[in-house]
């Protein structure tokens, strides 16, 4: 089955190649990193290496608060981080800076991993939530480098669709070393796909552990003062293709009871900003790109949220949170980082993705599911007219966040057991 894959990858590179060539320069501006695709890499030290993975930005950002313990923990290992797409690879250089080497995970080939590994030679890798490469993963078992899958999950869709390659995702997932799965509904996911017992155990989600620079607090009231005074601020972060539409209607509908509110419009993959602002004045907003410098924001403006790195400081500027990737059916984005915040949380049905994390803060309080851009646009207004309701819903978001941490420290004790054995 490995052999298939791997011959159907080989045919199907010409294309690949092409497609991720563009992506990438459509994402970062910047073309693909063909060296580091195919294996490409300095010689690093052999076994000290810890490796790091994250597929995209979502995952690097979960992986922050891990990468930044073991950089603390661990001073004598070097970090790599690695990702998939070039938009991950810009927000690991952005999170990190020059404490951790960042590059681009090879394409799942024999000849590239094994190039790769050759190079790198990591002691220990670490998979942030689940990916599955079947050529890498086998080529790190044979020589015997600790593969951990942790804060890992699967959706009922995600297992849907691997069970049609049954075969190859199980033998990929029985060279794993161990997967700490987020749930027990996870590790039982992973049990029907073939993963023993004694190879599971359940760490809960890394994302609850979500930390922030100490001065997030600070920078977002600063930010509040020079952008928008006294106005409400609706921030909508990580908004997916047919969102801006319905969040630019729900506005629209808040100005209408809330005149002396701004909105805050975060894309969730920086290539679709200038779509967006077309999209925005076409609605009939002034629109400001935050690319373009610090403008102060009159009474329903909308600012474009167009840069890396800062949505969690215009979280802590806002009053209240929209996360997308919700109101379509994208299965939902993090809810957590306004809800560390403080901020009362909303969203739409389509919380697959999230669906643990959104039941915990739903039935906590903290988080408000709509519809549809008439039932949001009747939340932004029952939030905005009622203060004290709105800081309640925002306290019990918080706390339902600080009562589920943990999953970092029980992380880090398994990198540390593992590592040792390396």
């Amino acid at each position: 089955m490995r052999f298939l894959y791997s011959l159907a990858l080989l045919l199907l590179l010409p294309f690949a190649l092409s497609w991720l060539m563009w992506r990438t320069l459509r994402q970062t501006g910047h073309a693909d990193r063909l060296g580091e695709r195919f294996g490409s890499s300095p010689y690093l030290a052999r076994n000290e290496i810890i490796w790091i993975h994250g597929a995209s930005v979502g995952e690097i950002r979960a992986a922050a608060p891990l990468v930044k313990r073991l950089h603390r923990q661990f001073p004598q290992h070097p970090l790599l981080v690695t990702s998939f797409t070039g938009t991950g690879r810009a927000q690991a250089q952005a999170l990190f800076g020059e404490r951790v080497l960042v590059a681009q995970l090879p394409y799942d080939l024999p000849f590239c991993v094994n190039r790769w590994l050759k190079c790198v030679s990591p002691a220990i890798g670490i998979i942030m939530e689940t990916e599955i490469w079947p050529n890498l993963f086998s080529v790190c078992a044979r020589r015997r480098i600790p593969l951990l899958m942790v804060s890992a999950r699967l959706s009922e869709r995600a297992l849907s669709r691997y069970r049609r390659f049954r075969v190859l995702v199980r033998n990929a997932l029985t060279q794993v070393t161990m997967i700490a799965a987020q749930t027990e509904g996870d590790a039982e996911y992973f049990r029907r796909l073939g993963v023993s017992p004694e190879h599971l155990e359940i760490n809960g989600n890394l994302k609850f552990d979500v930390q922030f620079p100490e001065d997030t607090p600070a920078q977002g009231r600063a930010l509040r003062e020079r952008l928008f005074g006294r106005a409400t601020v609706v921030v909508a972060g990580s908004t997916r293709e047919g969102e801006e539409s319905m969040v630019l209607q729900a506005f629209r509908t808040l100005l209408g009871k809330y005149p002396a509110c701004t909105l805050v419009l975060a894309p969730r993959h920086p290539q679709r900003t200038t779509v967006v602002a077309e999209r925005i004045k076409s609605a009939g907003f002034s629109c400001f790109r935050r690319s373009a410098g610090e403008a102060r924001l009159q009474a329903g403006d909308v600012l474009l949220l167009d840069t890396l790195g800062e949505l969690a400081r215009f979280y802590a500027a806002g009053d209240l949170a929209f996360v997308g990737g919700s109101l379509v059916p994208v299965g939902g984005h993090n809810l957590l980082e306004p809800a560390a915040l403080s901020l009362p949380v909303l969203a739409g049905p389509h919380l697959a993705n999230v669906r643990d994390i959104a039941v915990l803060l739903k039935d906590a309080g903290g988080l408000i599911v709509v519809e549809d851009a008439k039932a949001l646009g009747e939340a932004f207004i029952w939030l905005v007219g009622n203060r004290v309701t709105r800081e309640h819903i925002g306290q019990a978001a918080q706390q339902t966040v600080a009562a589920n941490r943990g999953a970092l420290a029980r992380t880090l004790l398994l990198v540390e057991k593992h590592l040792t054995r390396a």
